[in-house]
């Protein structure tokens, strides 16, 4: 049932219930509110509380609980509740967590307005979300400082808090012991709990016989002599780092007869020039001693295009209750004329699906979209074999001339500007989704 706690004071860990609740539990119960723990509180049953049939978020039951057990279950007074009685428990609920990085001194209501949007769906979920670091955990208490939603004003405060039954990670710097350490605590409900690089994502797909033909050539990049047999193998190339995103980073090579052309983006601007035979490829590879640490080497693919632009195809793939695998939303990132980078930050557009497959492929596209989706599936359950939980992906897709599928690279901690630019219900929909996700998770969410 929906609940709204007004605090009374006492010296007693107490909380009223109506009388139409009576004989539902024993006198003595334990309250649970997250990971804090209250032994043998007493319930007492009271007429001035009105029923609780016909409660909803709008319309809570009200509950009187005091003060000494409200600060004991570090329960924040503004919020409305959803409670589940049983013959031995009350559970207060449901605590949600934000896992944020380890820069704590970064994290104030400011910079969490940010993911204020996220709460737009608040009166679907109910009880306390918060956000908070792995280095504000207090084990021994199970508690953690940070930010909790005030719904009543539409701030983040801080304070202290009950460690969360379910975790939604939001960052990738963090000290694996410490997730590990949530994971196990929340019981594998710490979701998004890894983050991969490119090479270890393809590494993984290759022993999968039905997704590895959807990889292109990769190696990673290792010496000269490695790097000069898959240029002269493949004529043209691309070399990214393993963990970077968004375009950053990556550099082209083209052999043009006896001379190489380089394009490089490891720079504000891109940098082309020209090298004539080995020697100068080599000489280039010993100044950008870079381009061997933490770098995969690819096989540049003959992409589909609009006009002189390249295109690519974000999938938005996220978990639903049931720990089903749905598609929330797709975008196409064109780039400027004649650049590699389709990326919107390095000045690229968007376009739905429909209309760069038509631009692309004229009428010519019929099965394209559901073989896009339908590889995204078979990712997204490949990927629930790592003995991970994912619950969201933004799976990068390309498609070349032939129009033949290419997983370029997934990342669990997508943006998706060009959905927001194009369809803004779809775009809050995706950012409401691993809300209600966690809320399918805890004993609330049936």
């Amino acid at each position: 049932m929906w609940v709204k706690f007004e605090v009374i004071s006492s010296d007693r860990n107490v909380i009223y219930l109506p009388d139409s609740l009576s004989g539902r539990t024993d006198k003595n119960v334990s309250i649970k509110f997250g990971g804090c723990v209250c032994e043998n509180a007493s319930i007492l049953y009271t007429d001035v509380i009105e029923p609780s049939e016909g409660h909803s978020y709008q319309n809570p039951v009200k509950i009187m609980i005091s003060d000494k057990l409200r600060k004991q279950l570090l329960l924040p007074e503004t919020l409305v509740y959803r409670v589940r009685i049983t013959s031995t428990r009350i559970y207060i609920g449901p605590v949600i967590g934000l896992l944020l990085g380890i820069h704590t001194q970064q994290y104030n209501p400011d910079h969490m307005r940010k993911y204020s949007d996220r709460l737009g769906i608040y009166d679907k979920i109910g009880g306390l979300i918060f956000a908070f670091s792995p280095k504000s955990v207090n084990w021994e208490a199970h508690t953690a400082f940070g930010l909790y939603y005030n719904i009543e004003i539409s701030e983040w405060e801080f304070g202290c808090f009950p460690l969360p039954e379910v975790i939604y990670r939001r960052d990738f710097h963090s000290n694996p012991a410490d997730i590990k350490k949530l994971f196990r605590y929340t019981g594998g409900r710490l979701f998004n709990s890894c983050r991969f690089t490119k090479m270890d994502l393809f590494h993984y797909l290759s022993f999968d016989e039905e997704l590895r033909k959807f990889l292109p050539p990769t190696e990673l990049s290792l010496d000269f002599a490695q790097v000069y047999k898959f240029i002269e193998r493949y004529s043209k190339v691309i070399l990214k780092p393993i963990d970077l995103s968004r375009g950053r980073g990556i550099c082209v090579i083209e052999k043009l007869d006896s001379a190489y052309k380089i394009t490089d983006y490891r720079n504000r601007f891109p940098i082309t020039s020209f090298l004539h035979g080995h020697d100068s490829l080599n000489n280039f590879f010993d100044q950008n001693q870079d381009l061997f640490n933490k770098y995969l080497i690819q096989r540049y693919l003959n992409l589909a295009r609009i006009d002189n632009s390249l295109f690519d195809i974000r999938v938005v793939m996220q978990k639903i209750k049931g720990k089903v695998w749905v598609c929330t939303g797709i975008e196409c990132r064109v780039s400027s004329d004649n650049s590699h980078i389709t990326n919107i930050s390095r000045g690229g557009y968007a376009l739905t699906l429909q209309e760069a497959l038509m631009q692309s492929f004229k009428n010519d596209y019929a099965t394209l979209p559901d073989e896009i989706v339908d590889f995204c599936q078979k990712f997204c359950i490949k990927m629930d074999k790592m003995d991970q939980h994912f619950a969201e992906f933004g799976i990068d897709i390309a498609v070349d001339v032939n129009k033949t599928i290419w997983l370029i690279e997934a990342n669990v901690f997508p943006s998706f500007k060009g959905i927001k630019s194009m369809d803004r219900k779809t775009y809050r929909a995706i950012r409401y989704t691993p809300l209600l996700y966690a809320l399918s998770l805890t004993q609330f969410g049936e």
